[in-house]
């Protein structure tokens, strides 16, 4: 029995069926299969395989191409990936094979929160996520959207963060749900710059309205912010008619 047959196994002990029923139910993604395993203990597992010698779990799955039968499955690949110590080109050639692969939103969002050596490479990272924001898959879409909200809203690239954000345009439910998040989060750290991205109307008005509607359900941002941005959601749909978010 290989590793990955192995590795399969373990994942099964950790199933937990009433989390599995209501993990399945927020992911909508049917086409692959879940498990139920709580995120924490997946990250556990992650760290564990991504210290594996050569030869081991992680570097089967490369091999084999990120081959999976289970969502958990390739979310610790994702994760083990991000955690593993490696150079920008090996960490790139994982990627490579990973982000095709990525079938839901969890699997995305919990696996990209894990590349933190994007943040000591930056100018090399943000040329690679080019790609994938030019993709017109949603998922690989929704990688590049995510990997920019968490590892590059800072002052050095928080303008093109926004400009990305606002080229995009795409009719898929979870790239503009992403896209939303990221202004939202962008919001908290660089209120005017969003907030002009905002009035000019650079966004199509259902990411515009729930963006907004992010920002009102933060706790990082304050009443009178709220308010204002409210004020700004009803000017907008009053010129545009209501649309429905």
């Amino acid at each position: 029995m290989g590793k990955r047959e192995l590795m399969r196994d373990r994942l099964k002990t950790l199933s937990d069926e009433a989390y599995k029923e209501f993990n399945d139910r927020i992911l909508n993604a049917p086409s692959m299969p879940t498990l139920g395993i709580r995120t924490p203990k997946l990250r556990e597992l992650a760290k564990e395989a991504a210290k594996e010698p050569e030869g081991g779990w992680l570097d089967e799955m490369l091999r084999d191409h990120g081959s999976c039968v289970y969502q958990e499955e390739h979310m610790l690949f994702g994760m083990a990936s991000g955690y593993r110590k490696a150079s920008r080109e090996e960490h790139a050639a994982m990627l490579d094979i990973w982000v095709p692969g990525v079938l839901s939103w969890a699997d995305c969002d919990c696996s990209t929160s894990t590349y933190k050596w994007m943040e000591k490479d930056p100018e090399f990272w943000f040329s690679y996520l080019e790609k994938w924001l030019n993709s017109s898959r949603e998922f690989e879409l929704r990688f590049g959207v995510i990997a920019l909200m968490d590892h590059f809203l800072n002052d050095r690239y928080i303008d093109e963060v926004l400009r990305r954000y606002a080229d995009i345009r795409s009719e898929d439910y979870y790239v503009r749900m992403g896209i939303a998040w990221g202004v939202a989060t962008a919001y908290v750290k660089y209120p005017e710059k969003v907030l002009g991205l905002l009035k000019e109307k650079k966004l199509d008005i259902w990411t515009h309205n729930k963006a907004i509607q992010k920002c009102r359900e933060s706790r990082r941002v304050s009443a009178q912010d709220k308010e204002m941005l409210n004020a700004l959601k009803r000017k907008q749909e009053e010129e545009h008619g209501n649309t429905r978010i």
